[in-house]
């Protein structure tokens, strides 16, 4: 019998579009909880989309179909963002959120979308900067969904209000920047989940957890810089010179920021003088 870490890896090997996403989002939680039978929130999410099929109408246009599946999912059922206690990690985990009804934005996301998926309806994940949406419909008809606030339709005036919050007024638009709205890749919401719990476990200060998650990142995508600076420095501080080593070099290579690749490099001729440890 596989383990999480074996089956995870499993997951990762597969091509993009091979993907199920909602398999790979418990895949992540299994990581972190043990005991997981992945099943039971399967067959949950299951149930959910065939009680969803007789709530949306299928023949509607795509605004109804929405507007009565945000109802079925956020009215009927009680799903919402945990706005009390965002960083616990159990949002970040889909078969916590379709246990407890708290989550957020990616988790909820994830929910939305497969359940969408099972109804026919075109939905994606959006890696919209800080805030993680859902684009659903195509062409001049699609949506753009704050699944976290109850699956409200932002419009274009609104992206770009928060993009001014995050980046300066007229420092970036929609318009200017369309593919800010591009569906994100099923490896990529994985990995941003991950994210979210690397910087929970950070905070938490949970070494082995944010090991896991920052391992678990480097296996949906080796050369990602980020997290190859992380984990090396944190093998570094867990006094394991080879793996710190291996990665730093490794990040060195990958990583086009100059300042942090001197640093780095400060780092790994220090580690390279330590003699061997073996652990």
């Amino acid at each position: 019998m596989i383990n999480a870490q074996q089956a995870f890896a499993q997951l990762a090997r597969q091509p993009d579009d091979e993907i199920d996403l909602a398999a790979g989002a418990l895949a992540v939680s299994g990581l972190f909880q043990p005991d997981l039978a992945a099943d039971e929130p399967l067959v949950a999410l299951e149930r959910l989309a065939t009680e969803a099929g007789n709530s949306v109408p299928a023949q509607a246009d795509l605004f109804d179909q929405v507007r009565a599946f945000n109802h079925f999912l956020f009215e009927e059922h009680g799903f919402a963002g945990n706005q009390d206690d965002f960083y616990d990690p159990r949002n970040s985990f889909l078969d916590q959120v379709l246990d407890r009804r708290l989550g957020i934005p990616i988790t909820l996301s994830v929910l939305y979308i497969e359940i969408a998926a099972r109804l026919g309806l075109p939905a994606y994940g959006v890696g919209f900067p800080g805030h993680f949406l859902v684009r659903i419909g195509r062409g001049d008809t699609a949506l753009m969904l704050d699944v976290y606030a109850g699956g409200v339709a932002l419009p274009e005036s609104e992206l770009d209000l928060r993009l001014a919050d995050l980046y300066g007024q007229g420092t970036l638009s929609i318009q200017s920047h369309p593919a800010l709205l591009r569906p994100a890749t099923k490896r990529e919401i994985l990995v941003r989940m991950l994210r979210n719990l690397i910087g929970i476990y950070r905070d938490r200060g949970e070494r082995v957890n944010r090991l896991a998650a920052l391992t678990a990142s480097l296996t949906l995508a080796p050369d990602l810089p980020d997290e190859l600076c992380e984990r090396g420095l944190l093998y570094r501080d867990l006094d394991y010179a080879p793996a710190a080593l291996g990665d730093l070099r490794r990040f060195v290579e990958v990583s086009d920021d100059a300042e942090q690749i001197a640093a780095v490099t400060q780092i790994i001729d220090e580690l390279g003088g330590q003699p061997m440890r073996l652990h």
